[in-house]
């Protein structure tokens, strides 16, 4: 699947008529991966939410592969916006098997097996969520995303709640699916270190706005000014991982 191109211009949106992003504005070219930085209640899941369908802007425009999917006059429907979508709490339903999970959205019954085999889940087949270790939900919530062969990828901190050694595990792998999908990703994330490892680029959320963007070493190395640096700082830190 070739990636899509996504564009955000003017965005303003937030849950209950709150403005949590306000002339937000991003654009990740095809085939890119971008990563989205800043401090809980910056907007960056109502950002994913908005691109995804799952909420709507008050203002502002989105395009993915050139077309509008959102503005004042456009709500395309989330699963017409070709985009798939992994959740922090992996959204996995808890009465289909995790065979059953990835068959609702690949090709045919092949496919799907291949990506439980990819995700090294295929012994556990037959399994329902509750019967699942949080590292084997969160491999089967993205062997259902990359299945579903989206043209955008939209990942909410999928590894956040896994610990260090299992989370690094993971992105090694993510990293050669990612090569091989050549899906457009955008991936919230507060960890720096996962930033320079799954993504081209990185931008800086606060207050609404993008602060920053750039390479992820390049933001680390020169931030434009102490607020950029002291949240770098902070994800950094919160990585586990040394400079």
């Amino acid at each position: 699947m070739t990636g899509a191109t996504l564009s955000i211009e003017a965005l303003t949106a937030g849950p209950g008529g709150e403005a949590v992003l306000d002339g937000f504005a991003l654009a990740v070219a095809a085939g890119r991966r971008a990563a989205l930085l800043g401090p809980s209640g910056s907007g960056k899941t109502t950002a994913l939410k908005c691109v995804a369908g799952l909420l709507a802007p008050r203002r502002g425009r989105i395009t993915i592969g050139g077309r509008v999917v959102a503005d004042e006059k456009t709500a395309v429907p989330p699963a017409r916006r070709g985009v798939a979508m992994v959740f922090q709490s992996y959204a996995l339903w808890p009465h289909l098997t995790a065979r059953e999970h990835v068959r609702l959205v690949a090709r045919d019954a092949k496919a799907a097996d291949e990506w439980l085999e990819r995700a090294r889940i295929p012994h556990l087949a037959d399994r329902t969520p509750g019967r699942l270790s949080g590292g084997e939900q969160a491999r089967l919530a993205l062997a259902r995303a990359f299945a579903a062969e989206a043209p955008l990828l939209l990942l909410d901190e999928p590894l956040r709640n896994l610990d260090p050694p299992l989370a690094g595990e993971l992105r090694e792998e993510m990293r050669r699916w990612f090569a091989q999908a050549r899906t457009t990703v955008l991936l919230v994330t507060h960890d720096l270190r996962e930033a320079r490892e799954l993504c081209d680029a990185a931008h800086v959320l606060l207050r609404g706005r993008i602060a920053a963007s750039g390479a992820p070493d390049e933001l680390e190395r020169a931030p434009p000014d102490a607020e950029v640096a002291r949240l770098l700082g902070a994800a950094l830190a919160g990585s586990g991982s040394s400079p």
